[in-house]
């Protein structure tokens, strides 16, 4: 490992992790710095942005002692930053008000009342973006309908890639995936839409200026300089939503590529050449963290976040069995569903636990298991489990297809890509292979190229993914007899979703 050195930093809602990467695309060191998020009211989620900066300064110090040339090796630093957050600040740059960020869903009369004035469609078709409540647009609407004092004071709006930028940079700009994530910005021209601005009247003089992700603002600030140890030559490149960075680090950026992303939450994004509309608006368009592409994307369904729900009420045995170091819980709730048959004999779950966001967006949706007889064993619910997820994939790869992409293939990351049997299952029903790469944690990965790209470490994009993106060696692909259950099974999903539709939308 040799100089040069580049950062990426992944400013998250529950902590940073920054990156310190050599040339040559090996990771040299990393570190974390945990954060809180409040809740002070239902439907509220809210972050002091000054967290992130205190983050930023504690994680990028700490990898500075890894460096052995000293801090001048490191040539370039960018941000994979949460989206659909609203930063308000003052003239000085400072927040008037904690940042409400992506969990926060306040502003859903403002969404209506916006609705009333265009429809759902042609928002979407101006924006890429559905008209939902969890874009940041309508969260500084809500502060100009319910804090108008505090609204009256700001200059700037912005989402948190913007504010770290500016705190590290002096520079107030947005590239476009986060200026997307503000529901306010044409993807196809890739600037704002003077439709939009003028149905949510917001002044578009108090957002940031556009830029590419890869382009670089200048070198650190001073004060950066010394809460980092940077040295004040450091380039700093504006960057871009997490996602976005994720996909990228996961080396998804030629068209039809698919990285799926299973966390908690799993968001499904597919590399484009050129701006896409889904007809049922299930997928939505956003440009990527490459300047040349774009993304279809769906922000995610409750996915891992259902297995962790299984294995905190319904699995005490394995739990407990992990305590005393024998076996990891989840290897050990899974195992036994890799003998039951596809489709579970039958017994089909929806991962609808916080609303669904496949085969539609309704946040009235529910889960459910179905089809449950004496027959059935934990073995069975965990599979079904398992597949529900995996139907939901496929529902958003649909999306894909009616928008006119052609997807190829599957890039896993995060903590589900650890499970071989899950990616099986998404390979058998989703006909497409599934590959893992090296690292599955990869939003630092993803900033950490555009940094060395807008530092000139590397050329372009395509030069940097080949340096810094790794994949195993084993990759999952369709078996053709699992593929035709399969089919029957992904039709009694999405019969059972639109039968009991009508039962989720009572009031």
């Amino acid at each position: 490992m040799t100089a040069p050195y580049v950062i990426g930093c992944d400013i998250g809602s529950q902590g940073t992790n920054a990156a310190l990467y050599a040339a040559d695309g090996q990771l040299v060191a990393s570190a974390y710095h945990a954060y809180d998020v409040s809740f002070p009211h239902p439907s509220w989620a809210e972050q002091d942005p000054r967290l992130w900066t205190a983050a930023l300064h504690a994680t990028i110090a700490e990898l500075l002692r890894q460096v052995p040339e000293g801090p001048s090796a490191v040539k370039g630093l960018s941000f994979g930053s949460q989206l659909d957050g609203m930063v308000v600040c003052d003239a000085k740059g400072d927040p008037l008000r904690p940042a409400m960020i992506w969990m926060d869903r306040r502003a859903e009369p403002q969404a209506a009342a916006v609705a009333g004035q265009m429809s759902r469609a042609d928002f979407y078709h101006h924006t890429g973006a559905n008209l939902d409540s969890s874009h940041a647009a309508f969260k500084a609407l809500w502060v100009r309908d319910q804090e108008p004092a505090v609204f009256a004071d700001a200059t700037s709006l912005m989402p948190p890639g913007s504010y770290v930028l500016r705190e590290a940079a002096g520079v107030l700009a947005v590239d476009y995936s986060n200026a997307s994530s503000l529901a306010l910005l044409d993807p196809r021209t890739r600037t704002w839409s003077a439709p939009v601005l003028d149905a949510v009247g917001i002044d578009p003089a108090m957002l940031p200026e556009l830029a590419p992700g890869t382009q670089p603002v200048g070198p650190v600030t001073r004060a950066f300089a010394e809460r980092t140890g940077l040295s004040p030559e450091t380039v700093v490149v504006v960057g871009c939503g997490d996602e976005m960075a994720a996909t990228l680090g996961a080396g998804v950026y030629a068209p039809g590529e698919v990285c799926d992303v299973v966390g908690t939450a799993e968001p499904v994004c597919a590399a484009s050449a050129g701006p896409r509309e889904d007809p049922a608006m299930l997928v939505e368009c956003h440009p990527h963290a490459d300047p040349d592409v774009w993304l279809l994307e769906n922000p995610g369904f409750v996915s891992g976040g259902n297995l962790r729900w299984w294995r905190d009420q319904f699995s005490p045995l394995e739990r407990d069995a992990e305590a005393r170091g024998q076996g990891d819980a989840y290897e050990l709730i899974t195992a036994p569903a890799a003998a039951v048959p596809p489709g579970a004999d039958g017994l089909v779950y929806l991962p609808c636990m916080q609303g669904a966001m496949a085969p539609e967006w309704n946040g009235a949706a529910r889960g459910v298991f179905y089809g449950l007889t004496l027959a059935h064993t934990k073995a069975h619910m965990t599979r079904a489990l398992l597949e529900g997820s995996a139907y939901a994939l496929r529902d958003i790869l649909e999306g894909m297809r009616n928008a006119g992409l052609e997807v190829r293939r599957l890039t896993i990351v995060g903590g589900g890509a650890k499970g071989a049997l899950w990616r099986q299952i998404k390979a058998d029903v989703t006909g497409l292979p599934v590959r893992v790469p090296t690292s599955v944690e990869t939003t630092a990965t993803g900033a950490a190229i555009l940094a060395a790209v807008g530092a000139e470490v590397h050329s372009s994009v395509a030069e940097a993914v080949e340096a810094f993106v790794a994949y195993r060696p084993e990759e999952q692909v369709p078996d053709p007899e699992r593929r035709e259950q399969y089919a029957d099974a992904y039709r009694r999903y999405r019969d059972l979703y639109f039968t009991l539709k009508p039962i989720f939308d009572r009031p």
